[in-house]
């Protein structure tokens, strides 16, 4: 079983020292702190309770039209694709 362990550790490490996932871990902190999607969050949370639906959308269409937001789910996406590639591998 430690092999297995080691095994995953090292895939950890390699996967860590990637250019795609460091800069996935760089711009999601990044995108999690920013603070002009933190108040877009909240702006389209507080339109779609107060049931302003025009505004709901004109706010969820700045929030998916955001480069930072754009960028950030365009990379999670390859992130994913990677981590995807690597578990069918792992299921052969």
């Amino acid at each position: 079983m430690s092999k297995i362990i080691d095994d995953a550790k090292a895939l950890k490490k390699e996967l860590d020292n990637t250019p795609l996932i460091q800069e996935y871990m760089q711009i999601r902190d990044i995108f999690h702190k920013n603070e002009e999607i933190l108040q877009l969050k909240k702006e389209i949370v507080r339109a779609k309770n107060e049931n302003r639906i025009e505004d709901h959308k004109r706010l969820k269409k700045e929030y998916d039209n955001h480069p930072l937001v754009m960028n950030y789910l365009s990379l999670q996406e390859e992130v994913r694709a990677l981590l995807k590639q690597i578990c069918d591998i792992i299921n052969i």
